[in-house]
């Protein structure tokens, strides 16, 4: 009996077949590649998965080590057999190396010469068809089935597991033959090989969620044709596999269409069961949500904690239960709260109100007793960071998040506004409000308006893409995708299930979809995109205006009161960093001196964003898109897809693209805060800068200059700063409109972002610098 890795070999081996590039789509292997195990057989049987063992080996067991020789032999003669079919008909091998290596001019000349037939076969009973297939062949795939001298069989069975060309291409994820299969041919989804697994099994393994949402949107939902819940030689279901292999994606789609969390195999193991042996959080806690029976028994009499423990992720299981709110003293029923969710958000957001001023009356270093006064400030910081933390944060946000995803740090900007504001109406003002007239009302202005659009920015919806709840709307998008060679996780939404618009991007925030989505602010508890992105630089430009002129009247506050009380000398030799205002405050008003150094703080991080932000617009990008652009510059990657590489169409893949490769990053507490201060896009600015100059000054290739990138949505710094701020025609009016829905203007015309499908034309009049 021949291992996994033989059965494939052998079968390449026995066409002749050399891959000509690094392509996955490129590389035949066998329908008989299956999920492949890491974990003991014996631990299997222990919790009553012992069919799982033979599922990889046509359900026979599988070899001893004894056995190996046997096998050896047994391999040695079958290849000895398929060298003696291929040298009895060298005809035949031809035609079938030129099936799999895409070579059209080949097939038609023996197809058509009647040399050999489109259903002709070594005694496996592989077709051309099938070795096209699989190989993502399509163009020798549409000539077998659309020829006139010898068309072939979509539905014909061959190879150990007696599998059609549709079963294989299924098995490898090709979701445009597949397509190509069911659009055009009379190939039939619900076949089933020896193994008894129809296509939709088969896309599960393969793990490409494209194929398995078309096949959802096509087989399940559409022509009704699958059972979404059909089992295998094991009863087992899709779902069961891709529990199996920790493909959270699959699951969501598969569990979104209606398949059965609870649905029993062989064994009496559920999903959850299976989602057990590669441990995945994500997938546990997808089939938990999704109401799974956490207390169903298997054939061995395991329930759901036995069988995590016997597979070694017991604390991943209960963290996934903790995490859903379930209350191990209530025999894991949902925990009840004795305050709403929303109550709870509105203490993390109304905390620093309480915890700022504390902190700001503490820090009286003045008076002495400095370490002790800090240690005390850490203290309550971390005391209330802690009730947050373990009390009320996970009344709403169950899920293991960093604090920065709370109202926590909204919470703290509008408390320092608030406390700055009461101090300067009850204290600074009736002391300068006849001095610097003018600055007390540019500042009551700037106070107005980053107020209004705080809340407005923090409240609006960003500019949620519509998801069609009609799936024939969806199945509608696909194939106007597949048309175009564009059905990939690029252009299609695998979470919400909708076609994505240009610059859209899915948020993990709100678990939406957001049209030209910039960045997720802690600051204002919300993403930024389309719709509040105007609303957001408005509060950040009046916000660092405003900072300044608070700073100013405050400074001026403590000369005046210096003055009038007659003492400002002696505080003339008791600081020496600081000026003489300034020591005033920090002897005789430590809580609004406080409170100034804590502005400024916020005045040089804001800064930093507002040169970053104003350096995107100019240049027609979001934040999102310019980090995208840093790795595009610096490290380009390769983005794989299944559009095969003979594919006629608008979007026809090159036929010579090597892949790149980059760095994974790991994120770290250091980056976090850089992230959250804005700081990581103000120093990518300065690095894609100092590339430039490097580039221009050496001409050197390592890297690309951002000058020499084609930006799609760079119209000219000019146009850029129109487009940003104002929706339709240039008119002071028009600056004050906020999109009702997606719209906004590009290159001086308004589009729907929420349908940006294609970019306008860069030359269209005047060209605007």
């Amino acid at each position: 009996m021949e291992t996994l890795n033989t059965k494939v070999s052998t079968e390449i081996d026995s066409a002749s077949m050399v891959p000509t590039d690094a392509s996955i789509a490129d590389v035949p292997l066998d329908e008989l590649e299956r999920p492949s195990l890491d974990i003991e057989h014996q631990n299997l049987e222990d919790i009553g998965l012992d069919d799982l063992t033979k599922v990889e080996s046509n359900s026979e067991a599988l070899p001893n080590p004894e056995e190996i020789d046997d096998t050896n032999e047994e391999f040695n003669n079958t290849e000895a057999a398929k060298a003696s079919e291929e040298a009895s008909n060298p005809t035949l091998a031809l035609f079938m190396a030129a099936c799999q290596n895409g070579d059209l001019e080949g097939v038609k000349s023996l197809i058509s010469s009647g040399e050999v037939s489109a259903s002709d076969t070594f005694s496996e009973g592989i077709t051309g068809l099938h070795w096209a297939a699989i190989n993502n062949r399509i163009t020798v795939v549409k000539y077998l089935m659309e020829n006139d001298h010898s068309k072939a069989d979509p539905n014909a069975f061959g190879g150990t597991l007696h599998a059609t060309p549709l079963h294989w291409a299924c098995r490898n994820g090709l979701v445009y033959v597949v397509d190509y299969f069911l659009s055009h041919t009379d190939a039939d989804p619900t076949l089933v090989d020896s193994q008894k697994y129809n296509a939709l099994h088969l896309a599960v393994h393969s793990s490409n969620i494209t194929l398995v949402v078309y096949l959802l949107l096509n087989c399940v939902v559409g022509k009704r044709n699958i059972y979404i819940d059909e089992q295998d030689g094991i009863h087992c279901t899709p779902l069961h596999w891709a529990a199996y292999q920790g493909d959270i994606l699959t699951v969501n789609a598969l569990i979104k269409y209606g398949a059965d969390v609870n649905k029993v195999d062989k064994s009496l193991m559920t999903p959850l069961h299976w989602s057990f042996i590669r441990g995945y959080k994500s997938v546990m806690s997808a089939l938990l949500e999704a109401q799974s029976d956490i207390f169903a028994k298997n054939d061995k009499g395991k329930d759901s904690f036995a069988v995590s423990k016997d597979m070694n992720c017991e604390n991943t299981w209960l963290q996934v239960l903790k995490e859903a709110d379930r209350d191990p003293a209530l025999n894991w029923q949902p925990r009840r709260h004795i305050i709403s969710a929303k109550i709870a958000k509105l203490i993390t957001f109304f905390t620093p109100y309480v915890v700022l001023p504390v902190v700001l009356y503490i820090c009286s270093f003045a008076e002495g007793l400095t370490i002790p006064k800090l240690f005390l400030s850490g203290l309550v910081i971390a005391v209330a960071g802690l009730i947050l933390e373990k009390l009320v944060v996970p009344t709403y946000m169950l899920k293991e998040r960093p604090m920065f995803k709370t109202p926590l740090m909204a919470g703290v900007f509008s408390a320092t506004a608030f406390w700055a504001v009461l101090l300067l109406i009850v204290t600074i003002i009736p002391w300068v409000w006849k001095k610097l007239f003018l600055q007390n009302v540019v500042l009551a202005i700037m106070i107005g308006i980053f107020s209004a659009t705080f809340f407005k920015a923090m409240f609006i919806n960003p500019g949620y893409v519509p998801e069609p709840s009609d799936p024939a709307t969806i199945q509608e998008q696909v194939k106007d995708l597949i048309a175009i060679g564009k059905f990939d996780t690029e252009h299609f939404c695998v979470n919400t299930f909708v076609r994505k618009p240009l610059r859209s991007k899915y948020s993990k925030f709100c678990n939406r979809l957001i049209a030209r989505f910039d960045h997720y602010c802690p600051w204002v508890y919300n993403d930024i995109g389309v719709r509040n992105h105007k609303l957001f630089m408005t509060f950040v430009y009046t916000l660092t205006i405003a900072i300044p002129l608070f700073n100013q009247l405050t400074s001026k506050y403590f000369e005046m009161k210096a003055e009038k009380l007659g003492y400002e000398s002696d505080f003339e030799n008791k600081c020496y960093l600081l000026s003489e205002n300034l020591c005033v405050g920090f002897y005789n008003n430590h809580f609004l001196f406080n409170l100034y150094i804590w502005c400024w703080f916020q005045f040089m991080w804001l800064s930093f964003l507002c040169v970053v932000q104003t350096f995107q617009i100019f240049k027609g990008l979001t934040s999102w898109e310019f980090s995208s652009l840093s790795d595009k510059v610096s490290s380009p990657k390769y983005n794989h897809s299944t559009v095969p590489r003979d594919f006629h169409g608008p979007n026809a893949p090159p036929m010579s693209e090597p892949p790149m490769t980059h760095a994974h990053t790991h994120r770290h507490g250091f980056s976090t805060l850089m992230k959250l201060i804005g700081l990581d896009q103000f120093f990518l600015t300065l690095k894609l800068a100092a590339l430039s100059i490097f580039q221009r000054t050496t001409h050197s290739q390592s890297y690309t200059s951002i000058d020499n990138l084609d930006i799609p949505t760079d119209f000219g710094w000019k146009q850029n700063w129109l487009d940003f701020w104002f929706i339709g025609d240039i008119e002071w009016r028009n600056l004050l409109f906020l999109p009702i829905e997606g719209e906004n203007n590009l290159n001086g015309k308004v589009v729907d972002y929420y349908k940006l499908y294609e970019y306008p034309p860069k030359v269209s009049g005047p060209e605007v610098v």
